[in-house]
């Protein structure tokens, strides 16, 4: 597709230079998740995705794609899911997800109160420590 990956993408795929590909699946399932936690889905949401899937894959996505992804993960308990596998996950890869997540709410702006409660759940369920997810999200922030 010929574009240089903008800063946030770039940090999330650097997290995941090492990763398999389960371990991006569960980056783009849980972005995927993040998008559809305020019931409305954003351009910027569906553009953001589709690169990071990119980077991550080395395969396009299209539109449809995405939306598709979208519908089915708001019917799932992503984060319930991730759960149970969040043990044998790497610090990187927790990172990355939770990067990915986060991301996903600041490109529009504005992170709504169904999705700071999806985003609190998702910390939870990754294990993350108080100090390591404002790590995170401040060097999010920051991209």
């Amino acid at each position: 597709m010929g574009h240089t990956p903008s800063l946030g993408v770039q940090c999330v795929v650097e997290r995941l230079t090492m990763a398999t590909t389960i371990e991006a699946d569960w980056v783009l399932k849980t972005m995927a998740a993040m998008a559809a936690a305020d019931q409305r889905l954003d351009a910027r949401e569906v553009d953001l995705i589709q690169r990071v899937y990119e980077e991550l894959t080395g395969r396009p996505v299209d539109v449809s794609g995405v939306v598709s992804a979208v519908q089915i993960y708001a019917r799932k308990d992503v984060i319930e899911e991730l759960s149970e596998v969040a043990g044998g996950l790497t610090p990187d890869t927790k990172a990355a997800i939770m990067e990915g997540a986060y991301r996903t709410l600041l490109v529009n702006g504005h992170i709504s109160d169904a999705e700071q409660n999806t985003l609190d759940r998702l910390a939870l369920a990754l294990r993350l420590s108080p100090s390591a997810l404002d790590a995170i999200l401040a060097r999010t922030k920051e991209a």
